[in-house]
């Protein structure tokens, strides 16, 4: 605590809980989005290795469905477009993990505690985080679930959603 600052140690307490939630929430917004990473490479490596014909159409659909719907949410994560130079903080909006790092900045600037608006928007953040979690959970019991069923009647392997 800087010695000059009226902030008090359960002030900072209390910021350094909010932080950690905020890292938290970071951190799970980070493994889905590497959740779907995992699963985008492996459908262009399956898109990739099929041979052209009618017989591959079914799953080179499929698999576009999959990827477009895989992207939906991850937009919603991760602003998709930036390049790194430029200007692309004004051109393309903030995602959710971006917001939350905003956030938490604001909030480590200082000795004190959580705001009311800091605790509220949180509160929404975790709301919006839970919803896409929720999406992507569905995304990949039934459309991933479908999509490795198309493939194993087939003879392919399936598409694993994580890391080994």
């Amino acid at each position: 605590k800087d010695p000059r600052s009226s902030g008090s140690e359960a002030d900072i307490l209390s910021q350094t809980e909010m932080l950690l939630d905020l890292r938290k929430d970071m951190e799970l917004t980070a493994e889905m989005v590497n959740q779907i990473e995992i699963i985008r490479s492996q459908l262009d490596n399956v898109r990739a290795l099929l041979p052209g014909g009618a017989e591959s159409a079914p799953i080179k659909t499929a698999a576009d469905d999959l990827d477009k719907n895989l992207i939906e949410v991850e937009e919603n994560l991760i602003q998709r477009r930036l390049t790194g130079t430029g200007q692309d903080g004004v051109r393309w909006p903030a995602k959710l993990i971006s917001k939350i790092n905003y956030l938490a900045n604001g909030l480590s600037g200082s000795d004190f505690g959580p705001t009311q608006q800091q605790r509220e928007v949180s509160a929404q953040f975790k709301e919006q985080l839970a919803a896409h979690r929720k999406r992507l959970d569905e995304v990949i019991g039934k459309e991933l679930r479908a999509f490795n069923e198309l493939l194993r009647e087939l003879g392919n392997q399936n598409i694993i959603t994580r890391a080994q």
